[in-house]
Parts: structure tokens; sequence; C-alpha cells
């Protein structure tokens, strides 16, 4: 230890290598801090939204529920329409003071200020009663949403419900689950390049390291001396490195806090780790750097003289990424047989796996790359780093495999984007876009009548079969043609009953009523004239009311045109008159598809940044270390009279030659990944398309650019090199 302390004291080299490393743990632990703390903060937002959550508590009912989705000024609005079904306590969940009754109103703060800010015709008169109280921090997902419980003296399309509790992180929905494995899958990928970042730290000096200790080695020291002088020499830039990611990751922390998700920015102690998860990140981190630096002196401790060879590697390192690609295909079906939190574990570990892979088995392919370049070159520059790669290929990737992760994990999230865009909710073109619409209507539409001038449609939604339960159904909307045509898009009306439909002939003659209380059949004529409709998968005809006799005047569904000045109006009375309805409006489908998107963009963009900022770092690090460790060699060049600029160039190509060859298998693997998720994620949301386009190779350029910045460093460093240190050597 005294020696190993010694050391640290005078050798100026040391000193860099020790600061660097605590540089890269600091890093890395306050990184890792960061990303095992984003699952809390959706489990967090997951208990404190838990009393929204109905599902599963269908046989029960001392309340009904109707949940809707709402919007005003571009910001959405959640609504929870409630009626009491019989007397008694009804459970409620911290930050709801109370179950409001028929005629009061629960808001949360931000929507409370809105509306004491907004005309009532535009926004409080979705809201009727008196307000009881604002909810808490602790029913809300972040402190500005938009959330309303308005109490009713029936809720007509309510599901029954013990009360508005719910459990901690009861329910998550498709979109949630879809959420929950990109977090996970960011957190593996991003843990590997600061893996790669503390092992680039680790070694730093390690050629200088081998041969002192080999030399000690020599002289009679014993192989449990020369481990402990290198624990004791890793451990101290280890050591002070953690505790300064942990001081670090907390004003991350809260930084992070503000980054919006899903409309809305977090309550800060959402991204506060378990303080287990803290102290085992901030121990494991420097017994992982001091173990990789002990495992580093097999040849030293069991063969000194050997000290120097340099390491060969077998080309079966290959397979590895085909077996780690077996592995995360296995995860995907495993992920698609089964359910819960669980059904992501094999699949993240065959994603680190696949990772891992290209990691192990990139020094293969640099030394291929080097035999080539030997073989078939002439440039000095070049043969000089083509002996570099094929001679000492490990060390000679090692810069290159932040790099190749990055670009690993840019092509796995660009092939990953465009198909999550169609998986997210969309607005269709079925109705028009100044239209709004509300379905299952059981209510009396005359109040609606008296709250708006706007002109009122009204439609009855069914479907139309043989009668058989085996048949396929095909979607219909009865409805007065020229009423139905202000709202519906595509269809163009002619005078006289008919139905309007891509079908020569409707394939059955059955109809059969939707949404409404008591279902409602009729029977279509024999013969009827039919007329051109481009339907789409929500309606596919339209009939006039005069062709099914016994349903005239019954309605499931109110359609209302509105304008620009009128738009929110007409929202505002829908919704106060017809409680508890799903209104389908475009602005407000539109707004939450684009928030969704948003936040997958920005998350895509905030993780492949730090990939690349990891990457970069430590590609600078370890091309800066190989001229470290190989200054004896480059002061011998110089003495020998090669040019600075010569040597500079053969630094630059050994950077970018492995990187430039690995890249392109590296981005092939992300697309295969990518695709493999998307296909999971496909089956989460049940619906959406797998495209690819061209910019999946984009971050192979961008990890060339990345590649050669790196390679930059070196140069201060080599110019810091003379004859005179071939001599001190």
């Amino acid at each position: 230890m005294r020696i190993a302390l010694a050391v640290l004291r005078r050798d100026r080299r040391s000193q860099v290598a020790t600061v660097l490393v605590a540089l890269g743990v600091m890093i890395a632990v306050s990184l890792v801090l960061w990303l095992v703390a984003a699952p809390n903060g959706l489990q967090a937002r997951a208990d404190r939204t838990a009393w929204r959550d109905i599902h599963g508590q269908m046989d029960k009912g001392a309340i009904s529920v109707a949940t809707n989705k709402d919007s005003y000024g571009g910001k959405l609005i959640e609504r929870f329409d409630v009626a009491r079904n019989e007397q008694g306590d009804v459970p409620v969940a911290k930050g709801i003071t109370k179950f409001p009754e028929a005629g009061e109103v629960l808001l949360s703060p931000a929507l409370s200020d809105l509306v004491r800010s907004t005309p009532a015709e535009k926004l409080g008169n979705r809201f009727p009663g008196e307000q009881i109280g604002v909810l808490g921090p602790e029913a809300l997902k972040f402190p500005d949403e938009l959330v309303a419980i308005v109490g009713q003296e029936k809720v007509e399309n309510g599901y029954p419900a013990t009360g508005l509790a719910g459990g901690p992180g009861s329910y998550r929905d498709d979109y949630d689950g879809m959420l929950y494995l990109l977090t996970r899958v960011g957190l593996v990928v991003l843990v590997v390049p600061c893996l790669v970042l503390v092992a680039s730290a680790a070694r730093l000096t390690a050629a200088k390291r081998e041969r002192r200790l080999a030399a000690l080695r020599l002289a009679g020291a014993s192989p449990k001396q020369v481990i402990v002088m290198t624990a004791v020499e890793t451990a101290v830039g280890a050591i002070l490195g953690s505790v300064l990611g942990v001081v670090l990751a907390q004003p991350f922390s809260h930084i992070t806090a503000k980054v919006p998700w899903e409309g809305g920015t977090w309550f800060p102690g959402d991204f506060v780790p378990v303080p287990a998860v803290v102290a085992a990140v901030a121990v494991l981190a420097p017994v992982l750097v001091v173990g990789a630096a002990i495992m580093g002196l097999r040849r030293v401790v069991s063969r000194p003289l050997a000290a120097e060879e340099q390491r060969k590697v077998r080309s079966w390192r290959l397979l590895m990424i085909v077996g780690a690609l077996g592995v995360f295909f296995l995860g995907i079906m495993y992920a698609q047989a089964t359910h819960g939190d669980s059904q992501f574990t094999v699949v993240l570990l065959g994603l680190g796996a696949v990772a891992m892979a290209l990691v192990l088995a990139g020094p293969v392919m640099t030394a291929w790359v080097g035999r080539f370049f030997v073989g078939r070159w002439t440039k000095p520059s070049t043969l000089l780093a083509g002996r570099r790669l094929s001679g000492d290929p490990v060390a000679a990737f090692r810069g290159s495999a932040g790099v190749v992760i990055a670009v690993f994990t840019g092509s796995m999230a660009l092939t990953m984007l465009p198909g999550l865009e169609s998986q997210v909710p969309y607005r269709d073109d079925t109705w028009k876009v100044d239209s709004i619409v509300a379905e299952q209507v059981t209510h009396d539409v005359t109040p609606l009548r008296l709250a708006t001038s706007a002109p009122i449609v009204t439609m009855l939604e069914g479907s139309v079969s043989t009668g058989k339960d085996s048949d396929y159904p095909t979607s219909v909307i009865v409805g007065k043609c020229a009423d139905v045509a202000k709202v519906l898009n595509n269809l163009t009306c002619r005078p006289g009953p008919a139905v309007y439909s891509s079908y020569s002939q409707l394939p059955g003659d059955v109809f059969k009523s939707r949404g409404t209380k008591d279902v409602l059949t009729a029977k279509l004529p024999a013969q009827y004239e039919t007329r051109p409709f481009q339907g789409n998968r929500l309606v596919n005809a339209v009939i006039d009311p005069e062709l099914l006799p016994g349903v005239e005047g019954k309605a499931s569904m109110v359609g209302v045109p509105t304008t620009a000045e009128n738009r929110d109006a007409v929202h505002t009375a829908l919704v106060g008159t017809l409680p508890g309805v799903r209104l389908v409006d475009g602005e407000q489908l539109a707004l939450w598809s684009d928030t969704l998107m948003d936040d997958l963009q920005r998350a895509t963009i905030i993780g492949l940044s730090i990939a690349a900022v990891l990457g970069g770092i430590g590609a600078a690090v370890a091309a800066a270390g190989s001229v470290i460790d190989r200054r004896r060699t480059f002061g011998a060049l110089i003495a020998a009279g090669t040019p600075i600029r010569v040597l500079a160039h053969a630094l630059r190509r050994e950077v970018m030659l492995p990187v430039f060859a690995v890249t392109i298998a590296a981005c092939g693997a992300g697309i295969v990944v990518g695709l493999g998720l998307l296909t999971l994620a496909r089956g989460l949301v049940g619906h959406g398309e797998m495209p690819i386009t061209p910019w999946v190779v984009a971050p192979v350029a961008v990890g060339m650019v990345v590649a050669l910045v790196a390679a930059l460093a070196c140069g201060p460093v080599l110019r810091g090199i003379s004859p005179r240190d071939y001599a001190a050597e």
C-alpha cells in the first residue's frame, strides 16, 4: 500500500489516470442512478393515479364512474363523472377530500385557476355544480394536470366501482406498458456505454502499470502484494468518483423533473431512487472498477515475463452475437406469451447480451481490418495504424467500444420511432375536422338543442349481418343522409332513401343497434338502392331511416358541426348536457397523439445524445490512454525522425478504421433488435406498422464524426512527447 500511494504522489501520469477514473466513475454512477430512478418516477405516477382505475371492480357498484378525455386551449383534461348507486361511505384516495355528490365538483388546482379565468360558456359550464375543494398532489400525475371529478345524479354510461381509491399501481394501460418497456430498454443500452467509459478510464496507463508490477514480481513481490497495489491505486479514484456521482445525482434528478412527459413535468420526489439502490450502486461501481483492474493482472501475476506480450483474439467471439440475438428473440417470444412486469426480463437480458457481444466481438473485426490494411496499403500512417490494429486489437478497439454502442442504440431507436408513431392514438378521417361527435348517447338531447344554436345531427350506430353469430357484421350508421353528411366525411347525398356503401349490396339484412339502453333490431327490405360511399374501419355504410321501420327517431350518437368561433361553446354544451358520454373531437385526439409523439422523440433525442457523449468521452479517454501507454514507442519513433504529423494521422486511423467496420455491424444489429422490440410494442397496443426509413444508417455517419472528434484528443498528448521520453523510459 505504501508503494501504491507513493506512486500516486510522485507519478504525474498515474495522477492523471486517477483523476480520469474518478471522472468516469462519477459520470457512470450519476447516470445509472438517474436511469434507475426513471421507472420509480413512472411508478410514482401510477400510484398517485391508481384511483382512476375502475377495471376489475365490475362485480361491485357502490358508485358509477364514466371516464373521458377533454381538452381546452391545447391542453388535455381528464374528466370523471361519478354518481352514487347506494348509501354509505365511499372510499377515496389521498388527495381527494371527499366523494362529490350530485351538484358538487372537485377540480385540480390548475384547472380551477383556468376555470376562473375563462368565460363560463367556454369551459366552466362543463363542470356544473359547487366546487367543494381542489385535488391534492397525491391524486395528480403532474403538478399542472387538468383533472375534474363531477358529481351527477346518474351516469348513464358509467362503470360500477367500489370507490375512488384503487390500489398502488393497480392498473397500467397499453401505452404505459410500452412506456415501461422503453424506459427499461434505455436503462440497458445506456448502462453499457457507462461500463465502457469506466473500463477505458480504468485502463489508462495500464501498460506502464503492468511493466512496473512485472518488475516488482521479478524482484520478489508476491501475487497478493501486486494485487493490493493495483487495488489501492485504482480504488482511490473509483471511490472518489462514486461519492461525487451520488452527490451529483441529486441536482440531476431535479433537472430531469423539469422534462415534460404525458403533457406535464414531474414532482421533485419522483426521480429520487430508493436509498438501498443508491447504496448498492455507490458500492458496486468501485468494486467493479477495482475488479476489472485486478482481472487485467492475470499475466503479471502468473507470467511476469509475458507482461508485454500482445493479446490474441479468437474468431469464435463473433458467434456470441448470434447467441445473444437468439436469447433476445427467445425473450420476445416469452414476453408475447406472458403478462406482468416480469415479461420483459428475458428481453432486456437479451438486449444487454447483444450490446456486450458487440463489444466483445469488436476486437476480432479490428484485427481483420488491421490485416487488410497491412497487406494492401503502403502509406506510412496507414501501415502504422494497421500494425497496431492487427498486433493488439483488444487495446485498439477499446476506444471504439462506446461509439459502437451509441451507433447500435441509434439504429435501434430510429428503427422503432417511425413504427411507434403509427401505434399511438391517431385521428382517422371518419368525421369532418370541424365536427364533434358524442357516442353512446342514452340521454334526452332536448337540453342540448336549447343549450346551443348549432345544428344537431342525431344518428343511430349499429351493424348489419345475416343474424348468425358466426358472421362478421358490417358497421353502419342510420340517419338522414343530408344531416349525416354535415359531420361525416366522403358522403354525397341524393334525394330518396338509399344505402350508401362501397358494397353493391350489404352482406346481410338484419340491423342491430349499439350504444342504446335496449338493443333495437330491424330488417332491411329485400330490394333497396345502393349508392357509392367510401367508408372506413369505423363506418362502412350509411342507411336512410326510411329503410328500417321501427328505428326512426332513435339515436345513440349526436354530431355537431362547429366553427372556430363556437367550437368551445359547443363542446361545453355537449359535455354539460350529456354527462358521461365519449366525445370524438379531432382537436383532442390530435393533441393526445402529438403529446405522445413529442415525448417519444424527446426521450429518443436525450437517450441518443447521452449515448453519443458517453461514446465520445470513452473514445477520447481510450485514445489519449493509448498514447500514454506507448509513450516510449512514440519517443523512439520521433527520435528516429518520424514526423509528428505522420504519427497523428496514424492515431486517427487507429480510431477511425475499426469504428467504420464495426459500426456497420452494430447498425445491422440495431435494426434487427429494433424490429424485434417494435413487434413487442405492436403486440402491446394491437396495431401499427413496422416501416424502415433510410435514417436508420445515419448513426454510422454520426459515429464516424464522434470518433474523429475523439481521435483529435490524441494531438495534445502526442505533441507533449519528445525523444527524451524514450531515454527516460
